[in-house]
């Protein structure tokens, strides 16, 4: 581990519309002294060649054979990275030139974790898309700012409950103590779950309003498609087995109600991703999904559990302490059930 430098991993998926407009925005960082490492997840477009012709010797290229998922491609580069700081880079993402220079700014502080962004909409960029998640009682990750129209209201350093994988950066002590991505939830929430973890561990996340960033959202799944619907909610209730106290364990079924029935109100009501969703599928097809969500806990109960032990076993904060983060980060079941996701 060279000591300053930054590792930046990004992941390459059949990326080829989108990869090289990311690449090409870090190579004109101002800040030199890092690396890319780019993890190919068993793209079959063509792109990694196309990405080896044109980057050659810039980057560090890892390929997987398969596409084993945004959290285990994270890991693989995380592994193989020098750097004491870990950034994560959506291939659908682009970065200002100053963005890891001011980011690293936010790691003075040696309880400093992570790091988030300040992510505007690609084809928006008066509309925010990412100022740092939230989490509401139910373990379910939502991005704060969302859809607001910039007016300097984020524009202050602060503390966030966590950062979003599309553009975070962090301490690569703080991840390997944790134990790294989860790579059994292959994609969404495990942000918040690696967050998380690291919160129990004693570290915070610095909001860097000067760290700039811009999303094309949801270019691998789909904003509304299924898989990315069931890995959302399956992966919230993971979240909520593994790091969530005992009392929040129990009380959480209680919140994930309340979500469903504000989910439904704006079924009927035309409001919210709910309503957007059952365009596309039915309600029984919905039903079907949420059954799958539950079967596939089960099936995964034993390792969660295991998780939970090693999680629980290094922990050093109290559930008091949790309480607070709930509430100062928090986001109720009503705005994360009927709070539009895009413009």
């Amino acid at each position: 581990m060279i000591p300053g430098f930054v590792s930046v991993v990004v992941l390459n998926w059949n990326g080829k519309e989108v990869i090289f407009e990311c690449l090409d925005s870090l190579l004109r960082q101002t800040c030199r002294f890092f690396e890319i490492v780019l993890v190919d997840n068993g793209s079959t477009d063509g792109s990694l060649d196309l990405i080896r012709k044109q980057y050659g010797n810039s980057l560090v290229i890892v390929e997987s054979p398969t596409n084993v998922g945004f959290a285990e491609g994270c890991n693989i580069g995380i592994r193989v990275s020098k750097g004491e700081f870990v950034a994560l880079v959506n291939s659908d993402a682009t970065v200002e030139p100053s963005w890891l220079e001011e980011m690293i700014k936010g790691f003075q502080d040696p309880l400093i974790g992570m790091c988030a962004s300040k992510i505007f909409y690609y084809d928006r960029r008066d509309l925010i898309e990412n100022t740092g998640q939230t989490i509401t009682r139910d373990g379910l990750g939502r991005t704060r700012g969302r859809l607001e129209k910039d007016k300097g209201q984020y524009d202050s350093l602060s503390e966030v409950f966590c950062p979003s994988g599309c553009a975070g950066i962090y301490r690569k002590h703080m991840l390997e103590e944790s134990g790294l991505f989860d790579g059994s939830f292959f994609a969404y929430a495990d942000d918040i779950d690696v967050g998380l973890r690291g919160r129990l561990l004693g570290y915070q996340c610095r909001y860097i309003p000067t760290a700039v960033a811009y999303h094309k959202l949801s270019a691998s799944f789909g904003l509304l498609s299924p898989f990315k619907a069931y890995l959302v909610e399956r992966n919230r209730l993971w979240v909520v087995i593994k790091c969530f106290p005992l009392r929040h364990v129990l009380q959480a079924p209680w919140h994930t109600l309340t979500r469903y029935f504000y989910h439904f109100y704006g079924i009927f009501h035309h409001q919210g991703p709910a309503a957007h969703f059952v365009k596309k599928v039915s309600l029984p097809k919905l039903a079907w999904l949420a059954l799958k969500i539950y079967l596939s806990t089960l099936w995964h109960l034993p390792h969660l559990l295991r998780e939970r032990k090693m999680v629980w076993r290094k922990s050093k904060v109290s559930a008091q302490e949790f309480e607070q983060w709930l509430r100062q980060f928090g986001l109720s079941s009503k705005e994360a059930a009927l709070k539009e996701l895009s413009f």
